[in-house]
């Protein structure tokens, strides 16, 4: 029986914008509760090269490589404007919510 490669069906799968949203959804609620952005950062790498890769996002985005760069490996912190930018040009937006029912 033929094995599936991991990366490959995720990347399959994060094509569909839903099934992104979601899967950066629970990426950034993880962040907020540990405080850790890896796993964040690693999901948004993961949506990128699902929509087409670094070279279409920096075109997209108008983010120069280099700071692409740093800004997906925690070289420096992300600012919201850059971080929208990113999300906008994976066509995901942020959504917030309460973090306790009321």
């Amino acid at each position: 029986m033929p094995t599936k490669d991991y990366q490959t069906d995720l990347l399959k799968r994060l094509a569909n914008a839903e099934y992104a949203a979601q899967y950066l959804k629970v990426a950034f609620d993880e962040a907020l509760i540990d405080g850790n952005k890896s796993a964040f950062l690693l999901a948004l790498k993961n949506v990128i090269d699902a929509n087409g890769g670094m070279q279409k996002l920096e075109n997209e985005a108008k983010i120069s490589h280099q700071h692409l760069y740093q800004m997906l490996n925690e070289e420096k912190n992300t600012t919201l404007e850059t971080l929208t930018s990113v999300l906008s040009a994976v066509g995901m937006t942020i959504d917030f919510k309460p973090l306790v029912n009321s």
